[in-house]
């Protein structure tokens, strides 16, 4: 295959450049729309009581939303219960119930259960129930809504809007937004060290020619593949993140070995087959081991996790084409013109050199202290990782400058941090006469909902029972039957929590802070104890639940997805090296990488330890549930990239006829300078 693709470019290299600038040209408007096909919601968990509760709420109880977003008001110089403000809220109000978006309004006008209103009036709160069934509506629900909003502010009123939908929509236009700012800020910044590390402004011009053609064509494939399934928002940022890695990566191993055989004396199409048959096989293994650790992104069941390991690989496996396609075949037209506009006196290619030869003698001079130093190193950096706590993060990922945030940091001001995130309580009153309409049935509602607003998290309980609107006896009398129930001013709560055949009851627990996940294993432990004693049955969602089931059953797999990675790796680089060693010293420093990776990591995010460097200013207190899967997947299969470029160096000088060390001297020149600068771009 090599000696196939080294003749191609050999011969017609005009001919491959102007093929893939015809396929860059015609993936163009189609990677403009990739953003299309992304989702921001994560796919639950098949089978899930979460799941099963979410069911039971869409298909037996009348005024459920499926969707529901939270508004926060901010008043302005005129406070709630202001007549201005009244004025100017009642007529939101109205054109708000005018869109056939917006299903119910639960507001400080119609709830005397929850606190919906700061108490210096600067703010209100209202939780907006959609109408819609599916989430694609909901989104363009959500869009309706905001440009209510937009006409309704000004100086006296502005509006934040966040949750579900809301949320989702702000997420995936920030995926975009970071996707072109990623390309905006780090194709400059990758050019700058490029040309440092080529001392040449042309050859540092064609790994982000690659990276470019790589980003955009795997963005247009991905748009078609989008038809058939959708892709996390997440996949834009990680394809334009390993787009633009791996392909400078294999470009600066390509280019450097073309420049080699020119000072060799090749002719410049002989040196592009040459740097096509040795860099090239190279650089396809390299992604070959790539692929095999982002393969652990398909193990788990979650079509989330999985979307972003197809279109992962995908761009891995683009990058790999146009290493060993256009790069070669725009170097064997180049020739010595690779080296134009030299930045240096000193010959191009040569300026790291010498450097990396006299690391090699220092290393092997003393190699029992620098593998144990960098063992012991990577071991200490990987202690935290035994702290580490996984969750969704929600709002807290987000920058404080995003509703999302804003509308996070109102409400819990107002001790409601779960109010768009309670738990769901659903109690099951089969074969009850009467279902929840008997007195029996009341009371159990009754003493679950004090026992619920008794546990020290949960700020609030809504229940048929939780009201202070009716005196409690008029309410128990109420209670005694539906139609009854139904006729009186209870009519809108028994609609919300009680089912239309009366056999279940929604009770909904509301956290006062966002909590942590030990807090929310500890709370549903909790709830679980309460329903227990009180002998009721009931199963507990919410998205607190689905997001502790989603990452229950994320790691449950991981395990599975590691050791087949290991397995995958071991016989790859055994087959490619004729070794045993050699893969088994590669599982084994990898593994320590990536532990170290997970224990930076977790002492930045979760503890804060030099957050405010980068912009966090305190620790988020917990790793978002995918990050340690992704950073597996990512750092695990470059970092046998980088040792995949040292070692076929090594094996291809050892074929030579080179002892170890000079085998390991010639290639840590050779490649020394490649790998550190393709970590630093």
């Amino acid at each position: 295959m090599f000696d196939a693709l080294a003749s191609l470019v050999r011969r017609y290299p005009r001919w491959i450049l102007a093929l893939w600038g015809l396929l860059f040209l015609i993936a163009l408007p189609f990677a403009s729309r990739v953003g299309e096909v992304l989702t921001a919601q994560p796919d639950s968990v098949p089978g899930s009581v979460a799941a099963e509760v979410r069911g039971l709420l869409d298909e037996a109880f009348e005024r459920q939303n499926r969707f529901s977003v939270v508004m926060v008001t901010h008043t302005g110089a005129a406070p709630v219960g202001s007549e201005a403000f009244e004025e100017r809220y009642t007529e939101l109000r109205e054109r708000l119930r005018d869109l056939s978006a917006v299903a119910t309004i639960q507001d400080y006008r119609n709830t005397d259960t929850l606190s919906l209103s700061a108490p210096d009036g600067s703010f209100t709160v209202a939780l907006l129930g959609l109408s819609a069934t599916e989430r694609s509506v909901a989104k363009a629900d959500v869009a309706a809504i905001e440009a209510v909003l937009d006409e309704a502010g000004g100086a006296a009123l502005r509006f934040s809007l966040a949750g579900g939908p809301a949320t989702t929509r702000e997420l995936e236009e920030l995926g975009e937004r970071d996707a072109r700012r990623a390309e905006l800020y780090g194709l400059p910044l990758s050019l700058t060290i490029l040309a440092v590390a080529f001392g040449a402004v042309v050859a540092a011009g064609l790994p982000i020619i690659a990276a470019l053609t790589t980003v955009n064509v795997t963005f247009a494939l991905l748009f078609g593949l989008g038809q058939l399934l959708p892709f996390a928002v997440f996949t834009q940022s990680i394809v334009t993140m390993l787009g633009l890695a791996t392909s400078i990566d294999y470009a600066l191993l390509i280019v450097n070995r073309f420049r080699e055989e020119l000072r060799r004396g090749q002719a410049p199409r002989d040196a592009a087959a040459t740097a096509t048959l040795t860099a090239g096989r190279t650089v396809a293994f390299s992604g070959f081991t790539v692929v095999i650790a982002l393969g652990a992104l398909l193990i788990p069941p979650l079509l989330f996790i999985r979307s972003i390991g197809v279109g992962a690989m995908v761009v891995i496996f683009v990058g790999v084409s146009v290493a060993l396609t256009v790069l070669p075949a725009a170097l064997a037209l180049l020739g010595h013109n690779v080296n134009r506009l030299q930045l240096s006196r000193r010959e191009p290619g040569l300026r790291s050199r010498n450097f990396w030869l006299r690391r090699a003698g220092a290393v092997l001079r003393r190699p029992v202290v620098w593998a144990v130093g960098g063992t012991l190193l990577l071991v200490v950096l990987s202690a935290p990782i035994t702290q580490m706590q996984v969750a969704d993060l929600g709002a807290r990922g987000l920058s404080a400058d995003t509703d999302t945030r804003q509308v996070q940091a109102s409400l819990e001001e107002l001790e409601l941090a779960g109010l768009s995130e309670p738990f769901d309580i659903v109690v099951d009153f089969q074969g009850v006469d009467g279902g929840f309409f008997n007195p029996a049935s009341v009371r159990d509602i009754s003493q679950l909902t004090r026992a619920l607003g008794g546990l020290e998290p949960i700020g609030s309980v809504l229940s048929p029972t939780a009201t202070d609107s009716v005196p409690r006896l008029f309410m128990f009398q109420y209670y005694a039957r539906r139609d009854v129930a139904l006729a009186s001013d209870l009519a809108p709560l028994v609609e919300r929590t009680v089912s239309r055949d009366s056999r279940y009851v929604l009770v909904q627990a509301y956290p006062q802070t966002t909590l942590t996940p030990r807090q929310v294993d500890a709370l549903i432990a909790d709830i679980r104890t309460v329903i227990g004693d009180l002998g009721v049955d009931a199963r507990i969602g919410g998205s607190y639940v689905s997001g502790r089931e989603w990452t229950s059953t994320l790691y449950r797999t991981f395990p599975l997805a590691i050791g087949l990675v290991y397995l995958a790796t071991f016989v790859l680089l055994g087959l490619a090296f004729r070794s045993l060693l050699i893969p088994l010293k590669s599982v084994v420093l990898n593994t320590l990488t990536v532990a170290a990776a997970f224990g930076v990591v977790t002492l930045v995010f979760q503890y804060g330890v030099g957050a405010s460097l980068i912009g966090l200013g305190s620790g988020i207190g917990y790793i978002d549930n995918s990050v340690p899967v992704f950073i597996f997947a990512i750092v695990f299969g470059l970092s046998m990239d980088y040792e995949v470029f040292l070692v076929a160096r090594v094996f291809e000088a050892h074929e030579r006829g080179l002892s170890d060390a000079d085998a390991i001297t010639e290639a840590m020149g050779a490649t020394g300078g490649v790998i550190t600068s393709a970590a630093a771009t």
